[in-house]
């Protein structure tokens, strides 16, 4: 019976154990997985302009540089439009993941606010940490309002291919091609919405970075 005894002090060494590797973990590595994770979704966007590229040239092609069997410019079209359904659903991910990455570094700064004595230190600590939390929501804020741009234009994506895909013909082509050339006018600022919203992402990434520009990492 006596070896059940040791269980409580099993429980205790575990716990101190999982205290010390607590401790073993630096804020600044927070700081550094939030940087890691805005330079990634930075890179998630870069692949959405291009898919977004992709499918415009791709449809160009099958509606206004149409040629031979229309069914093999219509599937690199459908294919295109795949590629772009793909990179978004990446992009989703990787900013679900930003979010929780950067709460938790959030959520540490606030913590580690209650050890610094120094009034002036605290003071401009709690400023910067406030800027910080805002520069990352307003980020969020652009991505969603750029989801909300795509939405509407792969809709219009899935509508023409819908169409093309019981109208194959030269008649069918003719009658998209107003549709067309508005959904590639409307792509305009949607695209030079995604190039600033990668910009975004990659400046806030380097600024919270702890590695130096120009300095090779360990």
């Amino acid at each position: 019976m006596k070896p059940r005894k040791l269980l409580p002090n099993l429980f205790t060494l575990a716990a101190v154990i999982g205290l010390v590797a607590g401790c073993a973990s630096k804020s600044y590595d927070k700081s550094a997985a939030t940087s890691a994770a805005l330079a990634s979704t930075a890179d998630a966007v870069s692949q959405t302009s291009t898919s977004v590229n992709g499918v415009l040239a791709a449809l160009n092609n099958l509606t206004f540089k149409s040629q031979g069997d229309l069914r093999n410019q219509y599937d690199a079209f459908v294919s295109a439009s795949k590629d772009l359904d793909t990179a978004m659903g990446k992009l989703d991910a990787k900013v679900v993941a930003l979010q929780a990455t950067g709460a938790a570094y959030i959520n540490d700064w606030t913590n580690q606010l209650s050890r610094i004595q120094n009034e002036e230190l605290h003071q401009r600590s709690t400023e910067r940490k406030d800027a910080v939390a805002a520069k990352l929501k307003e980020v969020n804020a652009s991505y969603l309002a750029v989801r909300d741009s795509l939405r509407p234009f792969t809709s219009d994506l899935k509508d023409i291919q819908t169409y093309l895909g019981t109208d194959l013909t030269a008649g069918g082509l003719d009658t998209v091609k107003d549709n067309v050339t508005r959904t590639k006018t409307d792509a305009i600022p949607l695209r030079d919405a995604i190039k600033q919203l990668q910009g975004d992402f990659d400046r806030l990434s380097a600024a919270l970075s702890p590695v130096l520009p120009g300095v090779e990492q360990k």
